[in-house]
């Protein structure tokens, strides 16, 4: 995971886009495809971000953007967000699936449904998670996937 994006700062703004199924390579190809010229052209108020966004793994895609470059505003914040359901619409994956979470078992990644999360916790304590509501570059880099107990989703289960 540390190799990703790594000519940008870690305190640079992290957004995933989980998926509801895992992505195929010839998906994530044309995922990759269709985010550079997105990227390329991203802007607030008129200034170019430093940005990158990339699929991470087979459910995830990332955008990046270094703040100390450009901050990014709501406006191209919104942008990113219906790009990624125009894509999503186009290639019949939903990029915003928030009943279902992404961990580590036994070395393979696997969706669950949310509900199904403490269940699988209890059937393994070490149960790492792949939190999607991480924010910065330096977690993604550091602390991506985390054990359940330091996930930003341990307050919505009794862990």
């Amino acid at each position: 995971m540390n190799n990703f994006f790594s000519n940008f700062p870690a305190n640079s703004r992290v957004w995933l886009y989980q998926t509801d199924r895992a992505m195929s390579d010839s998906d994530r190809k044309e995922v990759n495809d269709q985010l550079a010229p997105f990227v390329a052209k991203w802007a607030a108020h008129g200034n170019k971000l430093w940005a990158d966004a990339m699929v991470i793994h087979p459910f995830f895609v990332a955008f990046v953007v270094d703040n100390e470059q450009t901050v990014p505003s709501g406006c191209s914040i919104d942008s990113s967000v219906h790009f990624m359901r125009a894509l999503g619409n186009q290639m019949g994956i939903d990029f915003f699936t928030r009943m279902k979470v992404t961990v580590l078992v036994n070395d393979e990644l696997k969706q669950l449904d949310f509900h199904d999360l403490a269940e699988a916790h209890q059937q393994q304590e070490e149960l790492m998670l792949f939190d999607p509501l991480i924010d910065s570059l330096g977690t993604l880099h550091s602390a991506w996937p985390c054990r359940l107990e330091e996930s930003s989703l341990k307050s919505m289960l009794s862990v």
